[in-house]
């Protein structure tokens, strides 16, 4: 049974891929195994996990594997929906320059703090911190009873979240996103991985 290593908000995306094994792979059955990702790739590379999903693989490099290029994974800004920026179909980061930043710690998820603090220092400004949370629920639910605050979510997590006091927009300005990539064994050949990297392909 492959095993594959998931990380969260891939939505659709995982979905179509699990749809395109039940088809073409009838008899192999995946089993989805959520780790954090320096987990993630030590199991790829030791072999206990076949493949694994990763965000910002160039800064997870490891030499023993190889990463196939999947896709981008879009981010909007999550802020209170009684917020007068909510009223707008997209935002600006400028916008938010007065507006306190909740995010999760760095060492939590590097690639995706380091693009949201540069992205705000190319738009003009240093972001104002709020208080960290140590999940995306808790950070939602801060930012739905708070006056001001916002964050970041990917957009396939945020069309799953039914949160009222919460709002939901793109950024306006060029939009930020992470890039997925499916990280393998170097030199992996089997029926799993040679699907995968079909289904990438396209």
């Amino acid at each position: 049974m492959p095993r594959l290593g998931t990380v969260t908000g891939l939505g659709t995306r995982l979905d179509a891929i699990l749809d395109a094994f039940a088809e073409r792979l009838p008899r192999v059955r995946i089993e989805l195994v959520t780790l954090p990702v320096r987990q993630r790739l030590a199991q790829v590379a030791d072999g206990q996990l076949d493949a694994a999903f990763v965000r910002a693989p160039a800064a997870e490099e490891t030499p023993a594997l190889e990463y196939l290029r999947a896709w981008d994974d879009p981010l909007v800004a999550a802020l209170p929906a009684r917020h007068p920026l909510a009223a707008q179909a997209t935002v600006r980061l400028s916008d938010l320059a007065p507006v306190p930043l909740r995010m999760t710690e760095r060492r939590n998820h590097p690639a995706l703090v380091d693009l949201v603090l540069m992205s705000c220092q190319r738009a003009g400004f240093e972001p104002v911190p709020a208080p960290t949370a140590t999940t995306l629920q808790d950070n939602l639910a801060a930012i739905g009873t708070a006056a001001a605050m916002w964050t970041v979510i990917y957009a396939a997590n945020a069309g799953q979240v039914h949160n009222p006091r919460v709002a939901f927009r793109p950024f306006a300005d060029g939009g930020l996103s992470l890039p997925i990539a499916v990280a393998l064994r170097a030199g992996t050949d089997s029926p799993s991985s040679a699907l995968l990297r079909d289904l990438l392909a396209k």
